[in-house]
């Protein structure tokens, strides 16, 4: 059977996430966004070692890590959600492993690791990958967001300019926007914007100032 459910002109829908895929993307892109709430899977797969390596050879511009932490509202249930099957305290667990493995890069690469930790609720996990983008969904169920469905767009097939989505997250997403392919994409990129000018974070920003 096809890992894909659907597939047209700049879009695929899988069953599951395509690794192989993702691994594909990782390779071409210059600048990624990984919005995705915790990467403790990250730091003993294929993904991580690739993400390491690329930038141990400094050919990835920049990466950027929006790393989730949960506020006491709804840290339960998001746990439930992440690993459905899993006691709270090992979810607890795989946060300090991905926290462990992003302040790494962010040691080891300094400049070209952009390490965000945000409070804003995540909707779904959204990998911005170069000119490819990556979106899965959360859901109250007993499998993983990894085994469900994943949308993958193409943005070059779909007729953007390169790296527009790139380009929108760093600078904005511009307000005349005319296709419902740009309106459309453009809402994850805002989702990713979001988080990494969530309130809390930007208040982090200013107490380490005030400790410099």
């Amino acid at each position: 059977m096809a890992s894909y459910l659907f597939s047209d002109l700049g879009v695929q829908l899988h069953f599951g996430l395509n690794t192989s895929a993702l691994l594909n993307a990782i390779e071409r892109a210059d600048e990624i966004v990984l919005h995705a709430a915790i990467y403790s899977n990250f730091a003993d797969n294929a993904v991580g070692q690739l993400l390491l390596q690329r930038l141990q050879y400094a050919s990835l511009k920049q990466l950027t890590l929006i790393k989730l932490e949960p506020t006491r509202l709804w840290r339960d249930e998001f746990a439930t959600i992440l690993r459905p099957e899993m006691p709270l305290q090992e979810v607890e667990q795989l946060y300090e492993i991905s926290r462990h493995w992003c302040a790494e890069l962010k040691t080891q690469f300094p400049e070209t690791v952009n390490l965000v930790s945000t409070q804003a609720l995540p909707l779904q996990p959204i990998l911005l990958i170069g000119d490819r983008l990556f979106v899965g969904h959360y859901a109250h169920s007993n499998c993983t967001s990894a085994q469900g469905l994943w949308l993958e767009f193409d943005i070059l097939a779909l007729g953007l300019a390169p790296n527009s989505l790139i380009d929108w997250f760093d600078t904005g997403i511009p307000s005349e926007q005319n296709s419902a392919v740009e309106v459309a994409l453009g809402r994850y990129v805002d989702e990713c914007r979001r988080a990494v000018g969530d309130l809390w974070y930007q208040s982090l920003i200013e107490l380490d100032k005030g400790r410099n």
